[in-house]
């Protein structure tokens, strides 16, 4: 059938209607932007992509909020960049015309009505869907690429990551505390490379399958933790998590390099410290212990996992081949040393010495001896990518190497590092899978479902000496809104810094009331007697106005940083 081309008839006739507003039954705590990858995962830049609406799809213009054109439900919008412009193409599915234009500036796609959809991506076994809206926008210094950012509020966002990242049959308790360690790590992610969104859809974030991933169970769990993070010293953490940590998580500082300055070990934080699962179990920072604990299956609360106890098993010749390769690819990280630039220059495998463990047995340095050249390598997740078996990486670097000679094990004599080591095969026995840092998936499985532990035991256990409350908000002249559910009796204003301010007025569940701070610099008022327990609670904190009318001596505007505290 012979199609027509017109100019878009969404660019005539511009509406001067502002982005619709989502309209909740709570107020929002926070927008997430969340990058939208490949199929493979290997980028967030796109040229085009094809996408869609299960309703009536509002084109935006993204800097001056005037409505440009609606698209009809479930009619495949086609976009493109070229030469700094966007080129857009839809097949109208009624009269089958395809319609054309072209935007210089970037732009939203909302469907305030249903959800959004990406074409030909599969998310989780499905079709790719989003609730929230598309924003494209172009990635800076390239005249063909555009980034596709899904932006939506936190608690949709967590719809699609919780049941994503852990299997809803852990049961409600394990949900909770991912629910918790998935929110906070969406408001403070450990790393952030790109200013255009906050997070990505893939495990370099937290995974997120979208719309399609929802689940009851999951939802529960988000909204029954709903406005809740974990704090320490008053400020959310970094709540890195992993699937199984192998029984004895490790400490941030041995297990992730500064992401700004690349230093490793990294500075520590405190509430991510090395803890065994039970308190008898000691550090297994030598290599005894800590081959007798990961070629063994203690109990731990990770003891369910399939990858708490793993081996590997190379050839000599089989190892050398891959230690050729991937030490070349992994010197580009900056943590081999000396850099491998060609195969060659690698010679003979002689023996490989661990140099440091953490408490968990976690490989933080160590040595690949040859007889050209000794490298010396850090960094948990680069020792996984250098051993690789069968073209993957080892499931964790809690791992102890032993040579075996005619399939029995051998010790290397001291001096094996001048002279040939006589042995056939190295077996790696190893435990967890991930970086072995914060919540383990699996041991919140086996806390909530055997040990019958709440959520807030579970996040206690892998975050050392958090709280759990409400994401600190600052107030100053306008009013702040704090949505958030409380699931225990006590509940706390707390104002780490009063800044002379001795009265706050606040509405609570639709009631006004006027709190007096006291006269110490921190203040912490019992609230909980105004809060509904098991149940979602509405705050209003109201700003302290104007702070001066007169220009040639204003007074400095007032200003308190605040939270709830909420406690069992």
């Amino acid at each position: 059938m012979n199609k027509k081309s017109f100019i878009f008839i969404l660019i005539f006739g511009l509406l001067n209607f502002f982005y619709p507003i989502y309209s909740y039954a709570y107020p929002s705590n926070a927008m997430v932007k969340v990058g939208i990858m490949d199929q493979k995962y290997t980028t967030t830049e796109k040229s085009e992509i094809s996408v869609y609406s299960t309703s009536e799809m509002i084109l935006t213009d993204l800097k001056t909020k005037e409505e440009l054109g609606r698209i009809p439900p479930n009619t495949e919008l086609k976009i493109s960049r070229v030469n700094n412009k966007y080129e857009l193409y839809y097949i109208e599915p009624l009269t089958e015309i395809e319609m054309g234009a072209e935007l210089e500036d970037d732009f939203i796609l909302s469907s305030p009505d249903g959800i959004l959809g990406i074409s030909n991506l599969i998310r989780g076994g499905k079709s790719a869907q989003y609730r929230g809206d598309f924003r494209i926008i172009s990635v800076p210094d390239k005249s063909d690429k555009f980034y596709l950012i899904n932006c939506l509020d936190v608690e949709d966002y967590l719809k699609g990551v919780v049941p994503s990242e852990m299997p809803v049959g852990f049961g409600l308790e394990a949900l909770k505390s991912q629910a918790i360690a998935a929110r906070v790590y969406s408001l403070t992610p450990r790393t952030k490379t790109v200013r255009a969104y906050d997070v990505v859809d893939s495990v370099a974030s937290q995974v997120y399958y979208g719309y399609n991933r929802e689940s009851d169970i999951a939802n529960k769990a988000i909204d029954e933790t709903h406005g809740l993070v974990a704090l320490h010293n008053d400020e959310m953490i970094v709540a890195v998590f992993c699937s199984t940590a192998g029984g004895y998580t490790e400490s941030y500082s041995n297990t992730f390099s500064d992401p700004t300055t690349q230093q490793f070990p990294s500075p520590e934080r405190k509430y991510l410290i090395s803890t065994p699962d039970l308190p008898e179990i000691k550090p297994l920072n030598n290599e005894e212990d800590a081959f007798n604990f990961y070629s063994t299956k203690p109990q731990s609360y990770d003891i369910q996992s399939p990858l708490y106890r793993w081996t590997k098993t190379w050839s000599k010749e089989e190892l050398q081949k891959v230690l050729k390769s991937t030490l070349i690819v992994q010197s580009k990280t900056g943590f081999v040393e000396p850099k491998l630039l060609k195969s060659e220059d690698f010679g003979n495998l002689k023996r490989i010495n661990v140099t440091k463990r953490g408490a968990s047995g976690k490989i933080i340095t160590m040595e690949i001896v040859t007889d050209k050249n000794t490298f010396t390598i850090g960094k948990e997740l680069v020792i996984r990518r250098i051993f690789q078996k069968e073209g993957k990486a080892l499931p964790s670097a809690n791992v102890v190497f032993k040579y075996k000679k005619n399939n029995e094990i051998i010790k290397l004599s001291d001096n094996s590092n001048k002279t040939t080591a006589d042995f056939d095969e190295i077996v790696a026995y190893g435990g967890g899978f991930g970086h072995g840092c914060g919540l383990s998936q699996f041991g919140a499985k086996y806390m909530a479902q055997t040990c019958k532990l709440p959520f807030d035991t579970i996040l206690k256990h892998y975050y050392n000496g958090i709280e759990l409350g409400t994401k600190p908000v600052e107030v100053g002249k306008n009013s702040v809104n704090i949505s958030f559910f409380q699931p225990f009796e006590k509940a706390f204003l707390v104002i780490p810094k009063r800044n002379n301010i001795k009265l706050l007025t606040m509405n609570i569940n639709g009631e006004d009331y006027c709190f007096n701070l006291g006269e110490t610099t921190r203040s912490e008022t019992d609230i909980s007697k105004y809060i509904k327990t098991n149940d979602m609670n509405i705050i209003t904190v109201y700003g302290f106005g104007e702070s001066s009318h007169n220009k040639k001596h204003p007074v400095p505007e007032q200003k308190i940083k605040l939270y709830i505290k909420v406690i069992r």
